[in-house]
């Protein structure tokens, strides 16, 4: 496949100038210390994620995404297809994790934006995903375009073929994680989260976990009954003997952080201890770009319909369920659950093919997930224009996460 680049760079020019790189970046840091002000030191700890590399700024700034798709409409121009879309997808949206059938599968792994809309908005993310990850791969300009064009290509395949059965063994590295993944243990998870005191087991309060403040803290026990009632059936036997040892707030990912996220600590006699979190629901991010909401869904309603619709096995024990107005996903945390590490891959043969297995991951579901399919392939000429327009996302991306370096 060939780029074809056309008057990008032109336009390229307005997007970078109206409005400027470093009104984005302050606009994205107001939006951060605002999420965080249940707990303002989520704000600085996202900061400091955020400015590792340009890559770790995408994850962490969906919003921006959006509001640059909207500002300059011809970057959110392709071909046709719409579905369910993760919206925030990017490399590190998909892992491995376990299932309510006890499978460890690898497939994508988070749903806090998801929503219907257009399957190019999804690919156009990622593309520009894989171009800002190209340092973390020590790839030059030309390898990271490779790999964007392997994905595409894939991509392409995957949604045509629909939501088959993957039967090609998964590469070294995707293999080598899946099996790190399985042989993890509940104890070991438990251990390194929620070590034993005298006393018994509670959550080591640090960089994981902070406390909740005390009026959260107080509604935990009505929190996970709410919980265990929105699973109904999924229940686990005996869950309704189950008790609440000790609750925190989770300090995990970087899009997120700010958001209420209860870690649950949960026993029942002669058994081990389990952990479940709550996590807040909020309005997608691509609403921004969309302005519609998914058939009026609460929030965590659409968050779990979206994984299920995208994945064919979602995570374990995932449901959603609203209290008080407040919307929360709830899941069981299990120690199967694991990322790749961007930093341990290289340029080469192995690299273009965990590039194709996401690609196919990620075709299989928006086919899976597809509620308006395009009436014909896409063409090398509409997959060169999306990798065109996340040439021009990359750029501005970097340049925001260097403007961010500048704000306290």
């Amino acid at each position: 496949m060939t780029c074809a680049r056309g008057g990008a760079i032109r336009r390229c020019c307005v997007a970078t100038k109206e409005p400027s790189i470093q009104a984005l970046a302050k606009a994205q840091r107001a939006r951060d210390v605002r999420a965080a002000a249940l707990f303002p030191r989520l704000a600085t700890i996202k900061r400091a994620r955020m400015l590792t590399s340009p890559h770790a700024t995408l994850r962490g700034a969906a919003p921006l995404y959006y509001e640059l798709l909207a500002a300059q409409p011809w970057l959110a121009e392709g071909p046709a297809g719409e579905g369910w879309i993760v919206g925030d997808l990017h490399l590190e949206n998909v892992g491995a994790f376990r299932t309510d059938d006890d499978r460890v599968v690898f497939d994508l792994n988070d749903f806090d934006d998801a929503v219907q809309g257009p399957w190019r908005v999804d690919l156009l993310r990622l593309l520009t995903s894989v171009l800002l990850a190209g340092r973390s791969f020590q790839a030059a300009p030309p390898d990271a375009l490779h790999l964007c064009e392997v994905l595409l290509e894939v991509y392409a395949r995957a949604l045509c073929a629909g939501p088959r059965t993957r039967t090609q063994a998964f590469p070294a590295p995707i293999a080598a994680l899946l099996q790190r993944a399985k042989q993890r243990s509940r104890k070991e998870l438990l251990d390194r989260r929620a070590p034993a005191r005298r006393g018994g087991r509670r959550f080591e309060r640090g960089e994981r976990y902070l406390e909740l403040p005390p009026r959260i803290a107080r509604q935990v026990p009505r929190l996970f009954a709410a919980y265990l009632g929105a699973l109904g059936d999924r229940a686990p036997n005996g869950s309704d003997t189950w008790r609440v040892l000790d609750a925190a707030q989770r300090v995990a990912g970087t899009g997120s952080l700010g958001r209420l996220r209860i870690a649950l600590l949960i026993a029942r006699p002669d058994d081990d201890p389990r952990l479940f979190e709550l996590k807040e629901a909020a309005p997608s991010s691509a609403g921004l770009l969309l302005g519609r909401s998914t058939g009026h869904l609460p929030a965590a309603a659409r968050v779990v319909a979206a994984a299920q619709a995208l994945v064919q096995r979602p995570m374990r024990l995932l449901a959603a369920l609203e209290v008080d107005g407040a919307s929360f996903v709830g899941r069981q945390l299990m120690p199967q659950e694991d990322k790749l590490d961007l930093g341990e891959l290289h340029v080469g043969q192995m690299l273009d093919e965990v590039v194709r297995t996401v690609g196919e991951v990620v075709g299989r579901a928006h086919r899976r997930a597809a509620t308006r399919p395009p009436r014909r392939i896409w063409t090398d000429r509409e997959l060169a224009g999306l990798l065109e327009r996340a040439i021009v996302l990359a750029g501005i991306h970097e340049s925001v996460a260097l403007a961010l370096a500048q704000i306290p």
